[in-house]
């Protein structure tokens, strides 16, 4: 097994954020993965203390979610994810070397109110956890799915642009989220019509430029059945006051991306009382002017995006020292040990990742990474998280 983690808490004391990366080695078959993989992340959690009701989120990676999903979803362990209230997306994104991987992030904080919702406008293994912490109510909807199928401007609209229903429900206005991934089923063939459906939703809604997009990945990944073009997670914050959710950019390195017709921004800072959350979205190998760099070197295309993220971060005032864990996708797989030499060696070195397969919206962009950074640089005049 292959175990990272990555810790952060206050200085002061405070509500303490955990993020574990775990992931089988070797060529064992699936169940023995399965086993393997819940019975280290359980043994990782007593070494941290944490138990399942500090658990917020989990994402499990898939090498072929058709044969491996439902199995995945039989185990007690999964189903232990389940009855402490996580959120959970299992989604098919084959990780480097082994047939599944585990993210998990956990909270420990003194106090708050947990609270498990069903998600209106989903199919059932759409998952929501509810945190009421202070002014805040953080609500984290994962495994989205649309209930009545079509193709994927349809589920686009289905599930990001109705309000009172999927990434809307629960009161939650689409104003307040603050982070999507959007794992589209062949991205390549899809991604156009997805975009476009986002583009008119939050055109419709109000969602601008000057009123600022989430952050977020649009990225290839399915679910086990064909038919689900989009598979969608958000994360939405209430109770944030003006200020406190700003736009995260850097045009000395990578362009607004309205200028390629593009949603979404670079990133998100969330500043609360004790912390800064900074939401980096899938970054690539990008200019100043929106081009390609580096094409079809994948090497060169890494340490690009890893300067990218690094001055997106520094333009906000943080380093990449503060990331707390990163993802890091590929369009060929092929590339993953080349990849790997180049992360290991710079300043992520250490950093919990995964690497997985999934293709990035413009061909020529053979990697691509994410994460979010923590750090202490709050702001006294708002409720800590």
């Amino acid at each position: 097994m292959t175990t990272t983690v990555s810790t952060w808490c206050p200085e002061t004391r405070g509500t303490e954020e955990t993020f574990i990366v775990a992931r089988p080695e070797g060529a064992a078959p699936f169940a023995a993965q399965l086993d393997r993989l819940f019975d280290e992340y359980r043994a990782t959690l007593g070494r941290l203390g944490l138990d399942g009701a500090t658990g917020v989120t989990a994402t499990v990676f898939l090498s072929d979610s058709a044969n491996q999903e439902d199995e995945v979803r039989a185990h007690p362990a999964f189903t232990r994810l389940l009855e402490d209230g996580m959120a959970v997306t299992v989604v098919q994104q084959p990780p480097a070397d082994t047939k599944i991987g585990l993210l998990a992030y956990h909270v420990r904080r003194s106090g708050g109110v947990r609270t498990i919702r069903s998600v209106d406008g989903a199919r059932a293994r759409a998952t929501a956890l509810e945190v009421e912490a202070g002014p805040y109510r953080f609500l984290y909807m994962k495994n989205l799915m649309s209930p009545a199928g079509g193709g994927a401007a349809d589920q686009t609209e289905a599930l990001l642009g109705t309000p009172g229903r999927a990434a809307q429900s629960h009161g939650i206005a689409l104003g307040e989220v603050v982070r999507t991934w959007l794992y589209i089923h062949d991205l390549d063939t899809n991604y156009a019509a997805v975009s476009s459906a986002r583009n008119r939703i939050f055109d419709r809604q109000g969602i601008t430029l000057h009123a600022g997009f989430p952050a977020s990945t649009g990225i290839q990944g399915r679910s086990a059945n064909a038919a689900d073009v989009l598979l969608l997670d958000v994360l939405a914050i209430q109770g944030l006051q003006p200020g406190q959710n700003r736009r995260m950019e850097v045009t000395s390195h990578m362009n607004p991306t309205v200028e390629y017709g593009v949603t979404f921004e670079r990133g998100r800072e969330v500043v609360f009382g004790d912390r800064r959350h900074l939401y980096v979205s899938g970054t690539a190998s990008i200019s100043h002017k929106g081009e390609i760099l580096h094409v079809g070197d994948v090497t060169r295309q890494t340490e690009r995006a890893i300067v990218n993220v690094g001055a997106l971060l520094a333009n906000s005032g943080a380093t990449l020292a503060d990331l707390r864990y990163v993802i890091v996708y590929l369009r060929d797989f092929a590339d993953a040990a080349a990849v790997d030499t180049v992360l290991a060696a710079g300043p992520l070195g250490d950093l919990p990742r995964i690497t997985v397969h999934a293709p990035v919206c413009r061909p020529g962009w053979l990697v691509e990474l994410e994460g979010v950074a923590i750090d202490g640089k709050g702001d006294a005049r708002f409720a800590p998280f």
